[in-house]
């Protein structure tokens, strides 16, 4: 090939890359225009189902050379770009400074707090106190490291605190110190929610909400098949979310007994983590810590099994963005963070503590905002 014909097929490639650039730009304005439309309808920004239709009609009217792998990671991006614009358009700037509070305290504020230990790294406090800036209401979240988990909850039923987080260690071992559980909480294993009132405790559990709506970004759950890596507590409670839903889900733990225990509770299949390869389904969900910080360059699955799945969920969000993750966008993978799930329950917890529809864009975004600076 002579030099000059190089040269003219570059710039034919430049001329290309001018007017994708001119259409991008494009349709990132219509996908602001859409953000605004659906905040004025109360519509959220999220629509799987609208989501999924736009794969399909790709693969479908892709004529190459580009194969259907390689069109959904490129897509994949945009969409994710297209969801942060609508977020833009749909949601109104913060009343307060990133999740602080600036309103004064008072006798009559209400308080509500997690519980673990640790919880210094918790991004819950600067979640929900930008949602009760935005709406006006009179509360206060706050980080409680607790030593003594029966002390801390005397102390919090006399003070009349409102509600509660409780996170690492002590989803299971609330269960003995609290008046009621729900049947959710109690199928699940796991409280993660506390509601006070009257002066009595109840107990729920908002994980696995958090799990069927971040799953749901990536596809229907019903008649679609699950790989749950893992048999803790979140595993747990995506299990439950995905068979509450119409979904099948399938157990893979390297520990054989605790894996079949989990999947004869929920009546779903149980394969050995040495036959991982041999699991099959439209989406491989992990819900162990396996890549999360400090150890990111590590997976919890053979990187070859990933281009048997349509979707990739982690429920690690730290690092945001897993080596399991960008593997699988690799593979032409749609991928969801656990960060999803972090958020989604979050804003599950402020329905059920105030009543209120909370600001679910600004919640997502100030969460994402500091996980990206962090």
């Amino acid at each position: 090939m002579s030099k000059d014909a190089l040269d003219k097929l570059r710039r034919r490639i430049e001329e290309m890359d001018v007017a994708l650039l001119k259409l991008l730009n494009e349709r990132a304005g219509v996908s602001l225009e859409i953000g605004k439309l659906k905040a004025e309808s109360g519509l959220g920004v999220y629509d799987p189902d609208r989501e999924e239709s736009i794969f399909e009609y790709l693969a479908r009217d892709n004529q190459g050379p580009l194969n259907t792998s390689e069109i959904n990671r490129i897509f994949s991006e945009i969409i994710s770009i297209s969801r942060r614009l609508q977020s833009t358009g749909s949601e109104p700037q913060a009343k307060s400074t990133a999740g602080g509070h600036t309103s004064a305290l008072s006798g009559s504020t209400s308080v509500y707090g997690i519980l673990g230990n640790p919880v210094a790294q918790s991004m819950s406090p600067l979640m929900h106190n930008v949602a009760f800036r935005h709406l006006d209401i009179d509360a206060i979240y706050l980080p409680f490291e607790v030593e003594d988990l029966q002390g801390a909850i005397a102390g919090m039923r006399a003070l009349r605190i409102k509600g509660a987080s409780v996170t690492h260690p002590f989803k299971t071992e609330v269960f003995g110190l609290i008046d009621e559980i729900d049947d959710t909480a109690e199928k699940i294993g796991a409280v993660n929610t506390l509601i006070f009132e009257k002066g009595r405790i109840r107990g729920t559990n908002t994980d696995w909400v958090g799990a069927v709506r971040y799953l749901k970004t990536l596809l229907q759950i019903e008649g679609h098949k699950f790989v749950v890596l893992g048999a803790g507590g979140a595993a747990r409670a995506v299990v439950f979310g995905v068979t509450s839903q119409g979904g099948e889900a399938i157990v893979v733990n390297r520990s054989e007994e605790k894996g079949r225990a989990l999947a004869e509770e929920f009546d779903c299949a149980f394969v050995p983590f040495s036959e991982v390869e041999s699991a099959r389904g439209d989406c491989l969900v992990n819900t162990t810590p396996v890549g999360m910080y400090p150890k990111e360059d590590e997976m919890p699955v053979p990187k070859g099994v990933l281009g048997a799945y349509k979707a990739v969920a982690d429920v690690i969000y730290n690092p945001l963005k897993t080596m399991l993750l960008r593997e699988a966008e690799g593979a032409g993978c749609r991928v969801a963070s656990g960060f999803e799930m972090f958020v989604f329950q979050g804003i599950e917890q402020f329905k059920i503590w105030t009543g209120k529809e909370p600001p679910v864009e600004l919640m997502r975004n100030i969460v994402l905002e500091r996980l990206q600076t962090s």
